[in-house]
């Protein structure tokens, strides 16, 4: 078993202590018995980290696909946890080069938001699918495709379109495009997921090469083709067809269009992928999630999705739940029992009892305190589950970023005292530039417990390429913290600071001494200090500014008035 702690010294710079390499084992019975929230645990648990690593390696020469079950705080694939899941697929990428397959892709109901390399455009004429709801994976939407226009300009105007972004022209996250994200070599086709229905009609495909990212309706067709309704099998069974190489026609962009060959009885469309001609490689990351979504739903909403999972073939599952649960009172025993129970349906789902799967612990959000010692327990369940199982991992992200970003022990004295890092997240969702820094956690403490190489990286501390630790002064208060934060909250910086108070006046060396409030010297901070004050409102009077700032205003009436009444 492979675990790694995390321990602080001299100016609180974070180090990993490795006790063992992989398969080797040291492990703190007493700490672990007496485990009560996510520090008592360490920041990754595996008994048999060496199948994990294997994995994640061998998409050195073949494509690791992996399938991310969770809410829309972090996993959805659109708006909300689209961030994360970009900069996940991008983090593997630059570990292991440009993945040759991109992610499944449905009939997405947010079609103006940029997918993985990819952007889509429902169709306008659809009907029901004949798979039922529970048999569709969390974001997918099978549906039905009908035929509208039968020639001329309006022919195709009604169909289902995807434009492939293989150059990542066109990213949820501006800093992400033009990346080398994907393979460049190609030739490129498209793969496309039916269901077998009595009576479905065939499904007909066009190649419309474009300039645009977006969907384009005048781009000219350069290529058709027609694929045949699904015969054998149960209804609702899945197949898998494959459109030869696509050509770019001198274009930016490949475009797919589908459309069901009869304008009654539609194709059933389940979904699709970009697939490379290349050498196969790279680590595709999926995420399966909805909004509002607990960890039962999984299996209570969804457990009919088996036949969907297989066939989208995930070589690894991760289990990214909480922010719900938390939310709803979960106890510690339903939460685990909830965990055993998606673990073992995945596993059934794939006809593999020893199915690899990863348990990612969240990070609190919210503004009401009520929910956060669930959050904070969470990671201990994960823990004594992959204890038990050597195909469970437990990646406890919240420490994680407690210790490298300082996003726990900032708690108390960023924001409004009754918040959270509320600059982190909304009332519910992570924002961008934290599910950014969380990918990277994630993509950075996995390949390092997992002692995957990091090619040219020169950091001994995969988190000392991403975050730099330093302080910041605001008034007179002196935060520790990393300069991404100081950026979102537009505080100065100063990097490799620390907010000691070596002289011992009260107040960090960093931000300055402590002016004394009593400025007629009276023994009292009284109303003759406040009216000083306020004949100097507004001006640079370094005996009235109090906090240093160069201003006399609101902030040196908070320390004067904390500071009323007789003088020590």
């Amino acid at each position: 078993m492979l675990t790694t702690r995390k321990t602080w010294f001299g100016s609180c710079l974070p180090i990993v202590l490795w006790f063992g390499v992989v398969g080797f084992m040291v492990l703190d019975v007493t700490r672990r018995a007496n485990a009560t929230d996510f520090r008592d645990v360490p920041r990754v648990t595996a008994q048999g980290p060496e199948r994990f690593r294997t994995i994640f390696e061998s998409a050195r020469e073949g494509v690791v696909r992996v399938a991310v079950f969770g809410d829309s705080q972090e996993t959805a694939p659109n708006g909300w946890g689209g961030h994360y899941i970009a900069h996940l697929c991008a983090g593997f990428a630059e570990l292991y080069g440009p993945a040759t397959e991109s992610v499944f892709i449905g009939n997405s109901t947010h079609a103006s938001i940029p997918q993985w390399l990819a952007t889509v455009r429902e169709s306008s004429a659809i009907s029901p699918s004949v798979l039922p709801p529970s048999s569709w994976l969390p974001s997918t939407f099978p549906v039905s495709l009908r035929r509208t226009g039968s020639s001329g300009s309006d022919a195709w105007s009604s169909a289902w379109r995807s434009v492939f972004l293989h150059d990542a022209s066109l990213t949820i996250d501006p800093a992400l495009a033009s990346g080398p994200w994907f393979d460049q070599t190609g030739p490129y086709r498209a793969e496309v997921l039916l269901a077998a229905r009595k009576g479905a009609s065939a499904l007909e495909w066009a190649n419309a090469p474009t300039d645009a990212s977006l969907y384009d309706d005048i781009a000219p067709i350069v290529a058709t083709g027609v694929f045949p309704p699904i015969r054998k099998g149960a209804e609702g069974s899945l197949g898998w067809m494959s459109t030869p190489p696509l050509a770019f026609a001198g274009k930016r962009h490949l475009q797919l269009l589908l459309r069901g060959a009869d304008p009654k009885s539609g194709a059933e469309f389940v979904g699709m992928r970009w697939k490379s001609d290349a050498p196969p490689r790279g680590v595709v990351v999926q995420g399966f999630s909805k909004g509002g979504m607990r960890l039962g739903q999984l299996v209570g909403s969804h457990g009919d999705a088996d036949e969907l999972l297989k066939a989208i073939a995930p070589h690894v599952a991760v289990l990214h739940f909480g922010a719900n649960d938390a939310g709803n009172g979960i106890t510690p025993s339903e939460w685990r029992s909830q965990l055993e129970a998606a673990i073992a349906w995945i596993r059934a789902s794939m006809d593999d009892p020893s199915f690899p799967v990863i348990i990612a612990a969240e990070l609190r959000v919210g503004f009401s305190p009520t929910p956060w010692i669930v959050f904070d327990w969470m990671p201990v369940i994960a823990h004594e589950i992959a204890l038990r199982d050597s195909n469970v991992l437990a990646l406890n992200l919240h420490r994680t970023t407690h210790e490298e970003y300082l996003w726990g022990p900032n708690s108390a004295d960023l924001g409004d005292g009754t918040s959270w890092m509320p600059y982190l997240f909304d009332s519910a969702h992570l924002r961008p530039y934290a599910q950014k820094l969380l990918a990277q956690a994630f993509v950075g403490e996995l390949t390092h417990a997992l002692s995957i190489p990091r090619g040219n990286d020169a950091c001994v501390v995969w988190a000392d390429c991403v975050r730099s630790f330093g302080a910041s002064c605001m008034s007179l208060t002196c935060r520790t913290l990393i300069d991404v934060d100081a950026a979102a909250l537009g505080l100065d910086f100063e990097a490799g600071a620390s907010c000691v108070d070596a002289d011992g006046d009260g107040a960090a060396d960093l931000c300055g001494p402590v002016q004394d409030p009593d400025f007629d010297a009276n023994g009292f901070v009284d109303a003759a200090d406040l009216a000083q004050l306020l004949t100097v409102w507004g001006l640079s009077h370094t005996r009235h500014d109090l906090d240093n700032s160069g201003l006399v205003d609101a902030a040196d009436i908070g320390i004067l008035l904390s500071s009323w009444g007789p003088v020590p």
